[in-house]
């Protein structure tokens, strides 16, 4: 934990007198009960970890940050039973690791807690309890894969598997140690998941730096998920790995198993290889490596041939024309890339009623059907219709995921640019652009960007499509729609003039819609 100040008088008041009186003499502050309960658990005394994390929740049910702590009591308590089982070579059988599951299904339940109460708070924007409480479901579904009642048999991975996704098998042998947990066990595939697509969301809105912004450092370590982009990716693949049922050996060395899978098995597949949501599939751009390519083949290889044609629940479009893009911008001439045209018409599966869309649906919306110079204007206001339909819906999802979080708290994400091609070759990733700036400190690297240093790179100017526009009172426009403004929102507001100018500008994809870059007033 980390020496603050607070904490080390906490420290010394205790060494004077006992917690408890030092509790009283705080006046039974949830704030002091929650830091003795981490320092408890940080020293492995589990038992009175409980009952202060107990003590603080009870007096602060609101508070996800205390529900967290108590959830963080459990989650360390289970992986010292873990440990203490290695260390002590103790076989693990269904009835010695019962204790354990035991420990990571309540840590589980205090996790859930914690993420209601954070997403009902209008103040917060914690993400501690949906990255935990993925961590110790995957440490979990590791657990169960490797009892002896699993790990000993041949077919141990589809025993495992069937265990945990079909609603009526019980294998005999832990039939009776396990009867209390099955119901649990059961809903974990569908629990882990649900937090999957709430991190990936929250993500695609609002994406952190590697190294947390000043304001936002944290006294311990608790309260702070290092590259969350990397986190996602990582459990995201751990989660497909444990539910496929299918041995990593047999997954890269046998194509066959792929092309004969089933549609659930081929969706967990598509999980491990990093594909089961479109934040870890537009994280293989940042890292530009071959495995990458390699994967986004395999994961397009796993959907029909001709997926326009088949009905597709909506995460599995989105994730299927995701990895389309991003393959595009990893290897151009992969020939498991399909064209502009077709995943428009893959996309024409996503719900009519705009309302029913999830935000990433939206998003790629607005790309798709981004208006090309070529097309003809009745072509391109049929476009725009259908871009500032998506666009209406995203403002409304923005605003209620925003909360009353100060936009420096949240800021925007743009994954990509409008490029000077064609098709797909249009969209431009953010690491792409941001490779000539590479190397900077993050404050540098903002302020390059938002003053317009940045944009005065020649790499840049022949990559980037530079759209017109105008200024009204403040507003940027697009010129786009014949009957309609399309206004574009400015992501540094100073560099809007402060009279109504004809302007060029450089456009950005986000989760609220396109935003405007490097305004220029026309000359």
């Amino acid at each position: 934990m980390k020496m603050t100040p607070c904490f080390l008088l906490l420290l010394s008041t205790c060494v004077k007198m006992k917690v408890k009186e030092a509790y009283e003499c705080f006046h039974e502050d949830a704030f002091f009960a929650q830091t003795i309960a981490r320092l408890y658990y940080s020293y492995d005394r589990f038992e009175e970890a409980k009952l202060w994390a107990e003590r603080a929740a009870t007096t602060k049910p609101n508070n996800s940050y205390i529900l967290n702590t108590k959830g963080q009591v459990y989650r360390r308590w289970f992986e010292a039973k873990l440990k203490a089982t290695d260390s002590n070579n103790i076989a693990k059988t269904a009835k010695n690791m019962a204790p354990a599951v035991d420990l990571a299904l309540t840590a589980i339940e205090c996790f859930k807690h914690c993420e209601k109460v954070a997403i009902a708070d209008p103040e917060s924007m914690n993400r501690l309890g949906f990255f935990a409480e993925i961590e110790v479901g995957n440490n979990l579904l590791k657990l169960i894969s490797s009892i002896q009642e699993f790990a000993n048999r041949d077919d141990s991975s589809l025993v495992c598997m069937k265990y945990l996704t079909t609603q009526d098998y019980i294998p005999e042998e832990i039939r009776d140690t396990w009867e209390p947990f099955h119901g649990r066990l059961k809903n974990l595939k569908n629990t882990i998941k649900e937090s999957l697509d709430w991190i990936s969301e929250d993500l695609s809105y609002f994406q952190k730096d590697v190294v947390a912004h000043e304001e936002e450092i944290s006294e311990s370590p608790e309260e702070t998920v290092r590259n969350p982009l990397k986190v996602l990716t990582n459990v995201s693949s751990a989660y497909g790995k444990y539910l496929s049922g299918v041995p990593d050996k047999l997954l890269k060395s046998s194509k066959s198993v792929l092309a004969n899978a089933n549609p659930s098995t081929k969706r967990m597949i598509i999980y491990h290889l990093g594909g089961g949501n479109l934040t870890s599939i537009f994280f293989k751009l940042n890292n530009q490596q071959e495995k990458d390519t390699k994967d986004l083949q395999t994961i397009l290889s796993l959907y029909p041939s001709n997926p326009q044609n088949a009905r597709f629940p909506q995460n599995d479009i989105i994730n299927y024309i995701a990895a389309n893009i991003a393959l595009k911008c990893l290897s151009p001439l992969s020939p498991e890339i399909a064209p502009l045209q077709d995943l428009q018409a893959v996309s024409r599966q996503f719900p009519t009623d705009k309302r029913n869309c999830s935000p990433s649906a939206l998003f790629l919306l607005t790309m798709l059907f981004w208006p090309e110079d070529h097309e003809t204007e009745d072509e391109k206001d049929k476009k725009y219709e259908i871009v500032l339909s998506a666009i209406e819906y995203l403002k409304k999802d923005y605003w209620t995921k925003i909360k009353d979080i100060p936009p420096r708290k949240r800021r925007l994400y743009t994954h990509f640019f409008l490029g000077n091609g064609t098709g797909l070759d249009k969209f431009v990733h953010k690491s792409k652009a941001e490779r000539y700036t590479k190397g900077l400190r993050v404050h540098e690297k903002r302020m390059k960007w938002h003053t317009g240093e940045a944009w005065k790179m020649p790499e840049l100017a022949q990559m980037l499509k530079s759209v017109s526009g105008w200024t009204e009172d403040g507003g940027v426009y697009l010129e786009g729609p014949i009957k309609r403004k399309f206004s574009i929102q400015p992501l540094y507001l100073p560099s809007v003039p402060h009279s109504n100018e004809n302007v060029t500008f450089y456009l950005g994809f986000t989760f609220k819609g396109p935003v405007a870059y490097n305004i220029t007033v026309s000359r």
